[in-house]
């Protein structure tokens, strides 16, 4: 069936009604107000195996409806709002039991990747090929479906990614016992369950009627947004003249630097991402915990990501109290671009970067950032060893990183306390690659946002008359330091001591 889009209530009923037990009043496929492009049946079969492949694309349940088969689309709105103090109904007189019950698919089981087959509506009904996958799981399962539907491509991504997400968002089953005012529910009914930690949406899959008049109910975990899909596909082939932008490979940093923001008050390392060619669509950093046997996902990064590159050449030691018109660091950015700000901009936070390599940052701030050519800026009137990082000016090298502390595009990655000094496994993977198209990248936190700083402006005045020293210093907050008249620095720690070391 192609031509004009019909209706994917009358596909339905035609297939019911061809059963020859059933009438247009035997059921009830109101609710199912898609338009289908084109849908073929290949062969003589079972009329349930027709309907299937339409209920994949445009997810919907076959309920009893009194004397009637009722077609109930998926998504729809809560139609009741149980309270936990009606689950567990029971018999008068009998103990307490449990409210209710839920099991869980193993992750193992469930797909990793839906591919869906199709005929592609731009490409004169030739086979056509969409999938989703979800990246941040262990589970290697691949579930292919072969719909003889007529869809554009992002028409079968989009049902692809409802298809997968729906795989793992119903793989918890739920069983309660309700009341028998209750008894207005049905099979596909969407109920609202509120509990103390949150109210949860339960799709209705099953429900039995007992002796005593309690209902037995079977669910599964529902989310209305879940149906309305955000892939976009891609066709194969087109037709004319055709540009294919190379993806490339997602360029990372991971950088254990001092506490710049309060994003990173407790134990975290700035990660900042970027694709190697403009026609990156995002990527995910990865972390493994146990030499790469298992791999967990950290955070998700979108185009164009951080504005981040190499240095060309190398600054020294400055006196980093003041602003530095001297120097001048050249930069190849491998994304993104760099702006000027005005002084009191770059003094309130703006412009600042991350300029070294592990173990061995310093913070930086840039006032004047000039374009030279292409992705190559020029960088002065700087802001030196911002944040207590004033030792790491002396030691930089040509090929050092430069990463924009902007924000919205870096990303704190929180750590535990235990994990300090333990080395991890990362990869930096693209949207839509696998795992194995980058190598492993040690790194170990070393919690260096924690570490108090250093106080400066030491000085001693010795007595003359007992040779006793008197020494004085300015301490120095790593959190909370802003300039306020008539009030001093926060602590910014909880408590306040110092270590001193006296070399003779």
């Amino acid at each position: 069936m192609v031509g004009d889009p019909d209706a994917l209530a009358d596909i339905v009923s035609a297939e019911c009604l061809q059963s020859g037990l059933l009438t247009s009043g035997d059921i009830d496929v109101t609710a199912l107000t898609a338009s289908v492009r084109g849908y073929r049946v290949g062969s003589i079969g079972a009329i349930r195996s027709a309907i299937e492949p339409l209920q994949a694309a445009w997810p919907f349940d076959v309920v009893p409806h009194g004397y009637k088969i009722r077609f109930v689309v998926r998504g729809g709105a809560s139609v009741v709002t149980i309270p936990a103090a009606d689950l567990d109904a029971r018999g008068e007189g009998d103990a307490p039991g449990v409210q209710i019950t839920t099991s869980r698919e193993m992750d193992s089981q469930l797909p990793r990747r839906v591919t869906v087959q199709h005929l592609d509506y731009d490409r004169e009904h030739n086979a056509g090929t969409q999938y989703a996958e979800r990246l941040n799981t262990a589970a290697i399962n691949a579930l292919v479906l072969d719909l003889p539907i007529v869809l554009t491509a992002t028409e079968a991504a989009g049902k692809a990614e409802v298809l997968l997400y729906l795989y793992w968002l119903e793989r918890y089953d739920v069983a309660m016992t309700l009341p028998p005012t209750y008894n207005q529910l049905e099979p596909g009914d969407v109920a609202t369950l509120v509990t103390p930690e949150g109210n949860v949406s339960l799709r209705l899959t099953a429900i039995h009627y007992t002796s005593d008049g309690r209902i037995a109910c079977q669910a599964k975990y529902a989310s209305a947004a879940i149906y309305t899909p955000t892939a976009v596909g891609a066709s194969p082939a087109v037709s004319g003249t055709t540009t294919i932008t190379p993806v490339g490979a997602s360029v990372y940093v991971l950088m254990d630097v001092p506490m710049v923001s309060s994003a990173q008050s407790g134990p975290s390392f700035l990660v900042g991402m970027t694709g190697a060619l403009s026609g990156w669509k995002g990527g995910v950093l990865m972390q493994s915990t146990d030499a790469g046997s298992t791999w967990a996902s950290l955070q998700d990064f979108g185009p164009p990501g951080a504005s981040l590159g190499t240095c060309t050449n190398s600054i020294g030691v400055v006196e980093h109290r003041v602003i530095d018109n001297a120097s001048v660091l050249n930069v190849t950015l491998t994304q993104g671009e760099l702006f000027s700000v005005t002084q009191l901009a770059m003094l309130a936070g703006a412009n600042h970067f991350a300029y070294g390599a592990n173990g061995r940052w310093e913070i930086i701030a840039a006032q004047s950032c000039t374009l030279v050519s292409g992705t190559s800026y020029v960088l002065q009137n700087l802001l030196r060893g911002q944040f207590g990082s004033e030792w790491a000016m002396g030691l930089h090298a040509v090929g050092d990183a430069l990463v924009l502390l902007d924000t919205a595009d870096v990303a704190a990655i929180a750590m535990s306390s235990g994990s300090i000094g333990l080395s991890y496994l990362y990869r930096g993977v693209t949207v839509d690659r696998d795992i194995s198209t980058d190598s492993n990248r040690a790194f170990a936190y070393q919690g260096v946002n924690l570490k108090p700083l250093s106080p400066i402006a030491l000085t001693g005045n010795r007595d003359p008359s007992s040779n006793d020293w008197s020494l004085s210093w300015i301490r120095r907050t790593r959190d909370g330091g802003e300039w306020r008249d008539h009030v001093d620095a926060s602590l910014g720690e909880a408590s306040e001591s110092y270590a001193i070391d006296i070399y003779a």
